[in-house]
């Protein structure tokens, strides 16, 4: 029996041939063929056990561009090998797997995720601080200090840009000043400065507002000069340049005669109001009211301290102020005489001198007293000055 079987056997083994001294392997039954593959085909390593996405619909399809066809059913020919990616979707299929309910849809890799949570508190790598750091850096280039540092340096920079080049705010200048129609005196100074708007207003000798007829500026590009509303007796000017110099011409109404005004820059002292008081009558004079003691007395008191009085501006610096008990009533001692600026008619002690200041506001020259009597709409007021 044992050479029964080994007849079909030997005659499988090499046959040697003498065609070019090469070996032909012939099969059981005679024919050539080839010798078998040497490689072992190894099955691709099982995937780890992680938590897998699946769908809500238990068949998986395939977009081909055309049509969806499920996996399941896909034919793909007699005879021909599956790929491994189709033995590998095949062998997940047939493992046991937790189904997920229509519209849940957990997250990949949700365990490791969950343990990476737990393990925030652990110490960090070397690479983890690196990593750290740089995305601190490419969010937060700069630190609370340089922050605070930088908005500091900004604040400085724009107070630097906004004070003026001298290093200090103009002194600013609200006065009066009384001017006469006549040509033969030199022209009056409006000092104006960089970013700021200086107002003229003009008053006759009654104190009335004299209302601006016309005007002219002698370099419109250096500086800007309007009317504050129409019929109005106040003018506005602006320089338009750090340094500039001009003269502006003022035509009142009723008035034949201008007057001339020089308009200069200075950073130093900058005129913000200046009220010039016309020695002459306007359209809008007031009458003195018959009876009126003060009406006596001259009018046209044209003496710096009584201007000074009468528009509460630069005021000498040896006048003692006085306590009244009428707000409507300011007193001083100057000189050995008293000086009184009201809006109402100082009736007792008889004035020395008047003067009217802008907006009908007059100032009064007594002789030291410690009451006076005062005129308010007609009724005789007592006023007590506290010396």
């Amino acid at each position: 029996m044992a050479v029964k079987h080994l007849v079909p056997i030997m005659a499988a083994m090499i046959i040697p041939s003498g065609v070019c001294g090469q070996t032909v392997i012939r099969d059981a039954q005679g024919n050539e063929t080839v010798p078998p593959p040497t490689e072992v085909e190894r099955p691709l390593p099982r995937p780890a056990d992680r938590p897998v996405a699946t769908l809500p619909s238990a068949t998986v399809t395939v977009q081909t561009g055309e049509n969806q066809l499920p996996l399941a059913d896909r034919n793909t020919g007699a005879g021909e090998p599956l790929t491994r990616n189709e033995i590998n979707q095949r062998r997940q299929a047939q493992q046991p797997a937790n189904q997920t309910a229509a519209g849940d849809f957990p997250i990949v890799g949700a365990r490791d995720l969950l343990k990476s949570l737990d393990e925030l508190d652990k110490p960090l790598t070397p690479e983890e601080i690196t990593a750290y750091g740089a995305a601190i850096q490419s969010q937060f280039p700069m630190s609370p200090e340089m922050i605070r540092d930088f908005r500091r340096r900004v604040d400085e920079n724009q107070k630097a840009a906004a004070t003026p080049p001298s290093g200090q705010f103009p002194n600013a200048i609200n006065d009066a000043k009384r001017i006469s129609l006549a040509s033969a005196q030199d022209p009056e100074i409006l000092l104006t400065g960089p970013d700021t708007v200086s107002v003229m207003a003009f008053y006759d000798r009654t104190g009335a507002a004299w209302p601006i007829a016309s005007y002219v500026i002698g370099k419109p590009r250096s500086f800007q000069t309007y009317a504050m509303q129409e019929g109005s007796n106040q003018l506005a000017v602006t320089p338009l340049v750090p340094h500039g110099f001009s003269n502006i011409v003022v035509s009142l109404v009723g008035e034949d005669r201008p007057l001339v005004f020089d308009v200069r820059t200075n950073s130093l002292n900058t005129h913000y109001r200046r009220d010039f008081i016309v020695d002459g009558l306007g359209p809008n004079a007031k009458r003195d009211p018959i009876g009126d003691p003060s009406a006596k007395s001259t009018p046209r008191a044209s003496d710096n301290v009584m201007m000074a009085f009468a528009t509460a501006a630069d005021i000498p610096g040896d006048a003692i102020r006085l306590k009244t008990d009428d707000r409507a009533v300011q007193a001083w001692r100057y000189g050995g005489a008293i000086y009184l600026r009201s809006e109402h008619t100082i009736i007792s002690p008889p004035a020395i001198k008047v003067l009217t200041g802008a907006g009908q506001v007059k100032a009064y020259k007594i002789r030291p007293t410690s009451v006076a009597l005062i005129s308010v709409n007609g009724q005789v007021s007592k006023v007590r000055i506290e010396q």
